[in-house]
């Protein structure tokens, strides 16, 4: 039997074992973001004040879910939608990469250290049994049950077929001891992972590999550092044609982890050196856990290095790729479709800035002395319209009761603002204004509507509600009072038929636009309020 004869199988073995895990990976992964993917996504807004705390939520939020890009993603569609600062969001995609070690600790242990793969089998019928005979949270379980056991399998499988050509297949022809040959296993570690599409998948097998003899320490360390690097370049492979957002964090990710990775490559010999020193034996004896250890170590050191510049790191990936959509597109980000409810954050987030921008133009409106621009009407017109072709491509999950809700609010708002920006368009000319009443109404209604500004600005929507509703009770009183006044002046032919119409007309105006202002303030305080009690349960 020729040497390729005895290879193959072996080698079929473990590419079946290397693909048994990545399926463990995708259905392990898809049970946790169905069982706690929402409440990660929450944690990761809620918990992310600063560059520092976003590493943290980004590194424990990955290692729950086991996905960097559920992470990312999250950090992306946030900065989007405007509920994040782009450094806050570097932050969780740096902590990204230390939760993506856990992997590498749950394969070293439970794979080669507890050796639990004679309970992968059982574990994957558990899980599945779970997911066909249960429904809701029990049913997700099962799911990533199922794919927990399948990664062991795989596992199982590798360890089987690496066996088999221990003594047939050797990466000593390519010694870890110069740069030469260590730049060779550091771009055979990115292809390993632009081929799989998985740096999890690499860090197994290179594990495996080391268990079962086939690389050395050094070599293991070297493949695994070019594993971490090229899960960047996949990144930014994935975002091209994507918005500006996606694009920044691509190539921030691609810059941090080859800024990560050069480091790492520097830390190989004195790590080796360190650890032989300290604890004689360790690498020999325990091998995988010391490669997962360096794999936590350099990316930790790397997140500590760029912490402190993470701000200045976000305003120059702002320069290099700057934002060239209009204002009020910037957070309406297709690619966050994918994920209806950042999507549907990212909507309520436009049309607040929308209902803001509005206001401020009814303001302009209402004072006489300004000479008022209508271009920032017709922006406003087209960022209404282009919120209704999003709404239309936004489809929600049918058991997304709360999202449901929040999206019927929020429609019901954006019907009352384009109804405002209409009436804003026609708004008559507040000039030459001889009876002194309605004049006092029209600047009580600029106030009021600065008053209710400022409560939005600072998100007080109960007081929001509050001011709109008293605000149009006494518009509405006065409007009606002085509409009889002026018809009864007509009458009397004290006030002319032209001038009365005008004056009828701009106390129609008042009253309606004060009345669709309400409205709006009234819907978007229920949509919010949704979003809160969604969140309390």
């Amino acid at each position: 039997m020729t040497t390729s004869d005895a290879l193959l199988p072996s080698l079929m073995e473990a590419a079946g074992g290397l693909g048994i895990f990545l399926l463990g990976m995708i259905i392990m992964t898809d049970g946790l973001k169905a069982l706690a993917g929402g409440t990660i996504h929450r944690w990761l807004m809620r918990f992310t004040k600063s560059p520092l705390s976003g590493a943290v939520t980004g590194a424990v939020g990955t290692a729950i879910l086991q996905s960097s890009s559920a992470t990312t993603v999250a950090a992306v569609g946030f900065v989007a939608a405007g509920l994040m600062e782009f450094s806050q969001a570097l932050g969780i995609i740096f902590g990204a990469n230390v939760g993506t070690t856990v992997t590498g600790w749950i394969v070293a242990l439970f794979g080669f250290k507890l050796k639990i793969t004679a309970l992968a089998m059982p574990l994957v019928l558990v899980g599945a049994l779970m997911k066909l005979l249960s429904r809701g949270s029990v049913g997700r379980v099962g799911y990533a049950v199922a794919g927990f056991g399948l990664i062991f399998v795989g596992i199982g499988l590798m360890q089987e077929g690496m066996e088999g050509f221990r003594h047939l297949v050797s990466f000593a022809d390519l010694p870890a001891d110069t740069w030469y040959n260590r730049f060779r296993l550091f771009f055979l570690g990115m292809l390993f992972t632009l081929v799989t599409q998985s740096s999890s998948a690499g860090v197994a097998a290179t594990l495996t590999a080391l268990y079962a003899g086939l690389v050395t320490f050094e070599q293991a360390a070297v493949l695994v550092v070019g594993m971490d690097v090229a899960t960047a370049v996949t990144a930014v492979i994935a975002s091209i044609g994507s918005s500006v957002q996606a694009k920044r964090t691509g190539f921030s990710h691609l810059i941090y982890n080859f800024f990560t990775g050069a480091m790492a490559l520097l830390l190989v010999t004195p790590y080796t050196l360190l650890v032989e020193r300290m604890l004689p034996g360790f690498i020999e004896n325990d091998a995988e856990i010391a490669l997962v250890a360096f794999h936590t170590l350099f990316n930790l050191l790397g997140l500590v290095a760029i912490l402190p510049f993470a701000s200045h790191f976000a305003r120059f990936m702002e320069r290099l790729i700057p934002e060239r959509l209009p204002s009020y597109l910037r957070k309406l980000d297709r690619d966050l479709l994918n994920h209806p409810s950042m999507a549907l954050d990212a909507l309520s987030q436009t049309v607040y800035d929308e209902i803001l921008r509005l206001s401020e133009c009814l303001k302009l409106r209402l004072d006489p002395r300004v000479r008022y621009d209508t271009s920032k009407l017709d922006e406003i017109d087209r960022a209404i319209e282009a919120i209704y072709d999003y709404i239309d491509d936004l489809h929600l999950e049918k058991e997304s009761r709360p999202e449901r809700m929040k999206l019927l609010e929020i429609v019901h708002t954006v019907d009352h603002l384009q109804t405002l920006c209409e009436l804003c368009t026609r708004a008559p000319e507040f000039l030459h204004i001889e009876l002194e009443e309605i004049d006092i109404l029209r600047e009580s209604v600029r106030q009021g509507i600065a008053e209710l500004e400022e409560c939005l600005l600072e998100r007080d929507w109960e007081m929001a509600v509050a001011k709109s509703m008293r605000l149009h009770k006494t518009v509405d009183a006065s409007a009606r009072r002085l509409r009889a006044d002026v018809i009864a002046a007509i009458a009397k032919k004290s006030v002319g038929t032209d001038e009365g119409s005008r004056y009828l007309d701009m106390l129609a105006w008042l009253a309606e636009t004060i009345y669709h202002l309400g409205r709006i303030t009234y819907h978007y305080r229920r949509s919010v309020e949704t979003e809160e009690k969604s969140e309390k349960r």
